[in-house]
């Protein structure tokens, strides 16, 4: 697991304690800790696997 697949996963687990799981933020947390793509890339062409390059 790398640092920002990490990241991503306490990121998710704190909206999820909170009870903030209906945002687009949430959506994009959730996915990237589970190794999917970015759901919300950006125009950088590494943002569908990291946005750490930007």
């Amino acid at each position: 697991m790398t640092t920002e697949i990490r990241n991503w996963a306490v990121v998710a687990a704190a909206m999820e304690a909170q009870g903030a799981t209906h945002s687009e933020m949430y959506r994009r947390a959730k996915a990237l800790a589970e190794g999917q793509s970015d759901p919300m890339p950006t125009s950088f062409p590494a943002a569908p696997l990291s946005i750490s390059a930007a």
